[in-house]
């Protein structure tokens, strides 16, 4: 069914840059993004929404989706999409099959009481199922009693349905995600009884991507310093997007990896390089300010216990006749100056 939302109130959204995938319910409320360096498959994070920020379905659309019709169900979910941004939805009802999906959700790890700044990425998988779905509760939210009334209610034939939105894109639909939007307690008393799940499935139409830089303002308000960086510098592609020069939030991130960071990849350094091409006073001021702030990186300072920093430099193979990047170590502000002005400056 092909629902077109034309006054939408813009709580609900999904933005995709081709890289990685946010969902927005009034805020930042899922990141989800794959590892380019191919260690793990894919990483996401989760913000439960507080009391005061829940969408409550209504009562209609919630009878509905336990005890209704298909005609039912599709009235619900019509008057619930005005909740989102303007555009095409598809929505039908499907099957979620048992046997080759997987459900994750965020399981706080502790935070290291003796480093604070530690903390770890909220969750990660590796994309082996052919479905995979992002809750958007955390683990300590699943209350075991609702679970326990909806694999009663099952047993007795009710069929009640979550709500799954895919972040579709049509561009590229094998990088589609796809997020639990309501029904977390029914889905796993369905997986607790080892039944495939009846769902509605939401998506919209897109022939375009979202900006980049505001997928990147909501991760930063979602994910961690470490999560975020890791986004950051994997997401090189679309970083030549983002203007900085005028986009505060965003260089401040990157000032604090410049000062933090024990490796600055790749990505970080086109850019560093770009606004020195660029040729304009205010990209070359913006520059210098960046370059102040890498020449204080902690890792330079080995008097702290720390090993150096890892940058990468450019040189020419000949055998292949281009010029590669290769990584080295430096360990003092005299290495640095000489890298800046051989690999930025050049």
């Amino acid at each position: 069914m092909e629902i077109h939302i034309t006054h939408g109130q813009n709580v609900i959204k999904v933005l995709y840059d081709g890289f990685a995938s946010c969902l927005i319910i009034k805020r930042p409320v899922v990141v989800n993004w794959p590892d380019s360096r191919g260690s793990v498959g894919e990483y996401f994070s989760v913000s439960e929404l507080s009391e005061e920020e829940k969408i409550t379905l209504a009562d209609k659309l919630n009878r509905s989706l336990i005890h209704g019709t298909e005609s039912e169900i599709m009235s619900g979910i019509e008057d619930f999409l005005s909740l989102f941004e303007n555009g095409i939805y598809q929505v039908n009802l499907g099957t979620i099959p048992f046997e080759n999906s997987n459900f994750y959700m965020s399981r706080p790890v502790p935070e290291d009481e003796n480093n604070p700044d530690s903390r770890k990425f909220s969750g990660w998988f590796y994309p082996f199922q052919d479905f995979n779905y992002l809750y958007t509760l955390e683990s300590n939210s699943i209350d075991t009693d609702r679970v326990k009334y909806y694999m009663d209610l099952i047993r007795k034939g009710g069929r009640p349905k979550p709500i799954i939105l895919y972040s579709l894109s049509n561009q590229n639909p094998q990088m589609s995600c796809a997020f639990v939007l309501d029904g977390h307690h029914k889905i796993e008393a369905y997986t607790k009884l080892q039944m495939d799940i009846p769902a509605v499935f939401i998506s919209k139409n897109s022939d375009g991507y979202s900006t980049s830089s505001e997928l990147m303002h909501g991760a930063h308000a979602l994910l961690h310093n470490v999560e975020f960086e890791h986004l950051f510098q994997n997401n090189d592609d679309n970083l030549p997007h983002i203007d900085f020069l005028n986009d505060e939030v965003l260089t401040n991130a990157l000032d604090r990896m410049l000062r933090e960071s024990e490796r600055i990849d790749i990505a970080i350094i086109e850019i560093l390089i770009r606004h020195h091409q660029s040729g304009s006073p205010d990209e070359r001021k913006w520059l210098d300010r960046r370059l102040e702030f890498l020449r204080e990186n902690i890792h330079l300072n080995l008097l702290n216990g720390k090993k150096g920093l890892n940058l990468y430099f450019r040189q020419y193979i000949e055998d292949y006749k281009t010029n590669t990047w290769f990584l080295k170590t430096l360990t003092n502000t005299a290495e640095l100056n000489t890298w800046i002005y051989e690999t930025i400056l050049k």
